[in-house]
């Protein structure tokens, strides 16, 4: 989502979710009836669901030295 629209990130540091909310809705609410969970996910990401990206994610947020 903070690849196709950098306002997503700026949104969410000043508390606004809604360029968020718009790319939720556009790549994945809109399309759930109509797409597997793997095949949107696919869609929305670009790759398939792997554990790299959770990891990732973790290492950022709780191992990181935020200084």
């Amino acid at each position: 989502a903070k690849e196709a629209d950098p306002g997503i990130e700026t949104g969410l540091a000043a508390g606004d979710f809604s360029p968020l909310m718009c790319w939720l809705r556009r790549e994945v609410h809109d399309l759930g009836a109509r797409y597997s969970t793997n095949e949107l996910l696919e869609r929305a990401t670009g790759r398939p669901l792997d554990s790299l990206a959770f990891k990732k994610h973790l290492n950022t947020r709780y191992l990181e030295d935020p200084s």
